[in-house]
């Protein structure tokens, strides 16, 4: 059985955009005398629609589309059978619509799948818009005995993930006796999740059950789909696709082609070196924002500090140094090595560099000298004044605000999107003024300090000393980020436990720590982090440190969208309140 991978890039609502790839596909099927091809879910809308499914001509259009692929498949020859991903109506009780995949050949719609897991945590929120389907759908391709499947319909074999279903259809596909399992994915990337898919799968499909998993590439608002669509057959895993950021149509023959790695689930270990990067993946996200937003300019605030190198290089990876623009912006705190090692960051990647200086003090003494205008006792700045109350930080964040005027300016008046610097671990404690994490996007959002750090060591073009020395907001003498909150050593795994794994006492952090060290990366220096576990501060650290988190939620609500890579990410897929007494 010959099958044609189709790892398109969709948007949602680009019924043109998404037809034509469907379309180049059908195309190279159809010459490679293919049997099936298969496209990601809901491959015709995009995905995610979200609540655009609501306007009618939406629906219209995407059943429409769905007809025009029928009537295009009249010209191919009689054995290439088409699935591709639609919405359809459903007329009956329950939610307004079926997440569907069509079964396509000779010009008629052969048969139609409806999803039956509906996942409904993190991002996804399928609940809101789709009534589960109940049917297999079983069709006779090149002689075997075909199911159709729609991503997480394989997850919840033997109780693979942690949010569990009544119904498995992998179990019932399997007990049908079917040869091939197809399955339609838009299953947005995490750390590790294409190990985590082939390493699900794999187990629960008996050596004489093929399944091929065909997922969707391209960044999509905060999520980025990292492809990576793979093909089991009878315990080994055939093929996986490790093309980034490109429409990719791989044909692979079920029957002649070698193994990629031989009994995947004992050597799954070997999976890793095939795997697609997290860098590639950041720098995919953003240039699909870029691009499907109608941007070809960035422009970033460059500081001379590893969050906003790493940033430029992503940036100057995604759409070219030639359409990005740093700019400088150095005030009296600045350390003349910060400026030295942003221009040589900028002369190293090729991109604009602008030199811009801010003078927030005689900015400060002009606005405290309009507001202690009002002399009337009662008025707010007398009384603070008149306490000793007057919050001395705003004089040190105005920097930023006024950095963050500038980038504005720059991006109003050229053209270009700018861009966020900030990281994850500044974002759960709040350590950022609206200038680190303002703007359009953030590509480092959902980034611990330790990844930026890798990331920045990995690539020879950020100067070593960006990314060694102490990390600094440079807004007053002798600032560093770690005085005034904890090491990043010790901060970005408190972080990470409590946000992504709910981990909320001392002791929880402590067994998380135990748990997760010699399994995989959590600090960037552990030694650093195991030493203080026994300190006498720990807990008292940890407790504030929680409640920091806590209480900055109303400053996270408030910051530009940027990619998502973990499991948990501060934006849409985490829902905590404003407005609250608990932390």
């Amino acid at each position: 059985m010959k099958v044609c991978l189709a790892q398109i890039n969709t948007t949602p609502g680009d019924f043109d955009g998404n037809f034509e790839k469907i379309i180049a596909g059908i195309d190279i099927a159809n010459e490679n005398q293919c049997d099936v091809i298969v496209f990601p879910e809901l491959s015709i809308p995009g995905y995610l629609s979200q609540d655009l499914v609501y306007n009618p001509a939406y629906i219209e259009r995407n059943l429409s589309v769905l007809d025009e692929i029928i009537r295009y498949t009249m010209s191919c020859h009689a054995g290439l059978h088409v699935v591709a991903g639609y919405i359809e109506e459903n007329k009956g009780a329950g939610k307004p619509f079926f997440n569907m995949a069509a079964v396509i050949a000779g010009g008629k719609l052969l048969a139609g799948y409806r999803k039956q897991l509906l996942p409904f945590y993190d991002v996804f929120d399928e609940l809101r818009y789709y009534e589960p389907g109940k049917e297999l759908t079983i069709v006779e391709i090149a002689g075997k005995s075909v199911g159709i499947a729609i991503c997480e319909d394989l997850w919840n074999d033997k109780d693979s993930d942690d949010y569990h279903y009544e119904g498995n259809p992998l179990t019932r596909y399997r007990e049908q006796g079917v040869d091939v399992i197809l399955s339609l994915n838009s299953s947005p990337y995490v750390h590790a999740k294409a190990l985590k898919r082939i390493g699900v799968i794999a187990p629960g499909v008996e050596s004489s059950v093929s399944v091929v998993y065909v997922n969707q590439c391209g960044g999509q608002d905060e999520l980025v789909f990292d492809g990576q669509s793979f093909v089991l057959h009878q315990g080994n895993l055939l093929h996986l696709c490790t093309n980034v950021g490109e429409d990719t149509y791989d044909v692979v023959d079920l029957d002649t082609a070698s193994p990629l790695v031989a009994d995947v689930v004992k050597h799954g270990n070997l999976l890793q070196q095939h795997c697609v990067g997290l860098f590639d993946l950041l720098v995919l996200c953003l240039r699909d924002y870029m691009q499907k937003s109608g941007f070809t300019q960035a422009v970033v605030a460059s500081s001379g500090g590893v969050d906003s190198a790493v940033v430029c290089k992503i940036a100057c990876a995604a759409v070219g140094p030639a359409n990005v623009h740093a700019i400088r912006m150095p005030s009296i705190f600045s350390s003349d090595h910060s400026r030295l090692d942003a221009v040589q960051l900028h002369e190293n990647l090729g991109c604009w560099d602008y030199e811009v200086p801010i003078d927030h003090e005689s900015t400060l003494m002009e606005l405290n000298r309009r507001f202690m205008l009002n002399e009337h006792p009662d008025n707010l700045v007398n009384r603070v004044m008149s306490q000793n109350s007057y919050a001395s930080v705003a004089d040190e964040n105005i920097q930023a605000r006024l950095r963050d005027l500038y980038v504005m300016h720059f991006s109003n008046a050229y053209g270009a999107m700018p861009l966020s610097t900030g990281n994850k671990t500044e974002s759960a404690c709040g350590y950022y003024t609206h200038f680190d994490m303002n703007f359009s996007f953030a590509p480092i959002k959902d980034l611990y300090k330790f990844q930026v750090m890798d990331i920045a060591g990995k690539h020879p073009d950020i100067p070593e000393n960006i990314w060694q020395k102490p990390p600094s907001a440079e807004l007053a003498r002798d600032q560093t980020d770690e005085s005034s909150l904890l090491p990043y050593s010790i901060l970005d795994p408190i972080v990470r436990a409590h946000v992504e794994d709910y981990v909320s006492t001392f002791d929880g952090f402590s067994e998380w720590v135990q748990a997760l060290k010699d399994v995989e990366k959590i600090s960037g220096n552990i030694d650093e982090l195991l030493f203080w576990l026994d300190s006498e501060s720990a807990v008292v650290d940890f407790n504030r440190i929680l409640s920091l988190i806590g209480k900055m939620e109303y400053k996270r609500r408030q910051t530009c969208p940027g990619t998502k890579v973990s499991k948990v990410a501060f934006g849409i897929g985490r829902r905590i309140p404003i407005v609250e007494k608990w932390s």
